[in-house]
């Protein structure tokens, strides 16, 4: 009969706890494998802002001057500190610099991080 409905089976219940239990389980798995992943050294995080400054510049210029991208970089390690670019070295992995690193441009750069 249209709108009528039948009362939660057992099966049902724990099929659907099953089901919330595991995308929970997954979830939360990526974190912890996250969390325990090496993390990048400050060198690498440095090529990673210059990397960055350089793709930005050739997304804007196409070939820009070697002393325009030099001077750009040194202004954003500049900006970046003497502690070097921290969030990259507490929240990145070495992975995710390394796909980073290796992008042909910013937006790809963008898509390897969180």
């Amino acid at each position: 009969m249209p709108g009528v409905t039948r009362p939660a089976t057992r099966a049902d219940v724990v099929a659907t706890l099953a089901v919330v239990l595991l995308v929970v389980g997954v979830v939360a798995g990526r974190v912890v494998l996250r969390g325990l992943a090496p993390r990048p050294s400050p060198d690498a995080c440095a090529a990673l802002l210059d990397r960055y400054v350089e793709l930005v510049l050739r997304a804007a210029t196409p070939e820009p001057a070697a002393s325009l991208v030099a001077e750009r970089q040194a202004l954003a390690r500049e900006a970046a500190g003497e502690r070097g670019f921290v969030r990259c070295e507490a929240d990145l992995t070495q992975a995710e610099v390394a796909c980073a690193l290796q992008a042909g441009n910013a937006d790809d750069l963008e898509r390897c991080l969180p």
